[in-house]
């Protein structure tokens, strides 16, 4: 995030803090199911869907109305967006509302789409690991298209990280030692997370889940690394609450507060997740949970209103954490983010 709009990001931030108000600073908006690979853990299973895609009329308008709302950076998701043909006007018209654009890929479909892309202003490319352990989790022949998308990307001057998903096949130390050192010769940063709560019905995930010790391990030495100065997204403290969390299998604490320290989520006040079918939700992780309403239908306020009343407390997520850091206003977080910025990353 740019140095202007994050100093406009933290001042309605603390505008909506000091009033009890709530702003969407921060959306990801899946813009299709359609998608190139079948990823099992994927949180929406979308490769299965049959969702009809957003209009491209009904996408611009999407993005006209949560620029009056206040939105100050959007994340462009699916299933792969890159899919879409008019990826190009959605981006555009993200960047004339004056929002950050932000984008999740696989990474496939890069070097097709590369012209698109080189406006947004940061791609995270998904890849988990060595060939073996990233095609165990994500497709038999995915690790070379990753690589190649990876390659087009920089090479096209845009700004790139690689996010790794930690699962039984990727939690060992050979493997977090290959994205770090991977992150490092690209020059890039690497961000670790982990099984997200998938929707009702589709608990496909729990197969991939490793066991609490061997994601305690993972997430220590991810800090190590971390205090060591190599190029990992999110901080310190984030990563330490997965070593802390007591079962990684209870991924939210819905209708209940832990009892143990946890960070305060601050979704659906501060974030707002549309899905591929319209309807907006605080998080991805409460698909089929939470009564979420079609924006097409209830309008886009009604339904980002209806997110405030959600009951889930805290998950151990990194991404999730860092963002609820900073929205509960973290000094030392917010610190590090402001020097990351000034770094260029």
């Amino acid at each position: 995030m740019g140095i202007l709009n994050r100093a406009s990001y933290m001042a309605t931030l603390v505008k909506d803090k000091t009033t009890g108000g709530g702003t969407p600073l921060t959306v990801v908006l899946n813009v299709t199911s359609r998608c190139t690979l079948q990823c099992g853990y994927c949180y929406g299973q979308y490769f299965k869907s049959k969702q009809k895609d957003f209009s491209t009329k009904e996408l611009l308008g999407l993005v006209d109305s949560l620029g009056k709302l206040g939105t100050r950076s959007i994340t462009l998701g699916g299933g792969e967006p890159l899919t879409r043909g008019d990826i190009g006007k959605i981006i555009k018209r993200i960047k004339l509302n004056g929002i950050e654009c932000g984008f999740n890929t696989n990474g496939t479909l890069i070097p097709l789409r590369i012209k698109e892309l080189k406006n947004a202003d940061m791609i995270c490319v998904s890849l988990d690991g060595p060939e073996k352990v990233n095609d165990l989790n994500r497709g038999q022949g995915s690790h070379k298209m990753i690589m190649t998308g990876i390659d087009t990307a920089l090479q096209a001057g845009i700004k790139t990280h690689i996010s790794s998903v930690i699962t039984r096949h990727n939690c060992q130390p050979e493997s977090i030692d290959w994205i770090v050192e991977f992150a490092k010769e690209k020059g890039i940063q690497a961000e670790f997370n982990f099984l997200f709560q998938q929707a009702e019905g589709k608990r496909d995930s729990d197969r991939f889940m490793a066991e609490n010790k061997a994601i305690r391990k993972a997430a220590r030495r991810i800090i190590e690394y971390k205090k060591a100065g190599a190029p990992i997204l999110f901080s310190e403290k984030v990563y330490k609450l997965v070593a802390d969390w007591p079962d990684h299998r209870k991924r939210l604490y819905l209708g209940e507060k832990p009892k143990f320290k946890y960070i305060p989520c601050a979704a659906g006040r501060f974030m707002m997740f549309i899905d591929a079918d319209g309807k907006v939700y605080p998080c991805v992780q409460l698909i089929g949970t939470f009564p979420a309403l079609d924006f097409r239908k209830a309008g886009l306020e009604k339904a980002w209103a209806n997110c405030a009343n959600y009951p889930c407390f805290a998950c151990y997520f990194p991404c999730f954490n860092e963002f609820s850091s900073i929205a509960n206003l973290d000094l030392g977080i917010i610190s590090g983010q402001i020097l990351s910025t000034l770094k260029g990353h």
